[in-house]
């Protein structure tokens, strides 16, 4: 049986911690390395849904994309719903990981995953990162900070957001630019990366695909002749979590590891 510090190794050789943005916080950040790794749960963020379904369901371990916690706590009572999660959790004795940016960037990680699966070719990172060790099984894939590359053939603007939403079974989805237009070159940036249109730009895209971003990025990517995709922040990362129990499933063959199966979208459309 594996213990928790064997399952961190594991994902820091998957998903390099050195890959993350220096503002993130990432890695083991509640809990005792030591402690077996029976029942392991991966989700993208630590809510109160999340941490009930944890606690019930006797995860020794709970892998979140999204850091828990992100910033530092001053203080650790029930007075805030992070507090009483956080000491649920610690007195359940559930440990919580997390890759987060590494995990945006890493040879296999979310963006590359999101990019192979738009059926992008001659992927390439938006910003290239190097890490002391690739990743497990990803032979030469790249490594960096959001994704670019070629569509098999060009396509309409129109035909591009359905295949978007097919690929993350999506109702809808918003986008800025005509719809009539070609799209030829994609970038792609998961969560909320408007900041990385410029990098878009940079090299050659006339698509960007992103979770979400501001009405002022949008305005810009319009003015510049890009287009815009925005999927929401949940459906661009959420996909991958569920690939990563997968993952984890396929590694840790005598633990239970399932994807969190009740943590939604808290945006809904009416």
């Amino acid at each position: 049986m594996a213990v928790i510090s064997d399952i961190c190794a594991f994902l820091d050789r998957f998903a390099p911690v050195e890959l993350a943005e220096d503002w993130d916080n990432v890695g083991l950040l509640i809990g005792d390395a030591a402690v077996n790794a029976k029942k392991i749960m991966t989700c993208l963020t630590v809510t109160p849904a999340s941490c009930r379904e944890a606690i019930e369901r006797e995860a020794d371990l709970i892998v979140t994309h999204h850091p828990f916690p992100f910033r530092p706590v001053k203080r650790l009572t029930r007075a805030t719903p992070e507090g009483r999660m956080l000491l649920d959790l610690i007195s359940a004795g559930v440990a919580v990981y997390s890759p987060h940016t590494a995990f945006d960037s890493a040879a296999a990680g979310i963006n590359q995953q999101f990019a192979a699966g738009l059926g992008l070719v001659e992927i390439q990172p938006l910003i290239e990162k190097a890490a002391s060790h690739g990743g497990v099984s990803t032979g030469s894939a790249p490594l960096g900070t959001g994704r670019h590359g070629k569509l098999p053939s060009s396509q309409t603007l129109g035909k591009f957001v359905q295949c978007v939403k097919n690929f993350l079974r999506l109702n809808q989805a918003k986008y800025v630019g005509n719809p009539d237009r070609t799209v030829n070159h994609v970038a792609i940036a998961c969560g909320s990366a408007g900041e990385f249109l410029s990098e878009a730009q940079a090299v050659g895209a006339d698509c960007f695909v992103t979770g979400e971003t501001s009405f002022h990025t949008c305005l810009a990517a319009k003015a510049n002749d890009t287009a815009l995709i925005l999927t929401g922040h949940f459906a661009s990362e959420r996909f991958a979590v569920v690939e990563l129990s997968r993952t984890l499933a396929r590694e840790y063959s005598e633990a239970v590891v399932w994807a969190s199966e009740e943590e939604r979208d808290p945006i809904a459309y009416g």
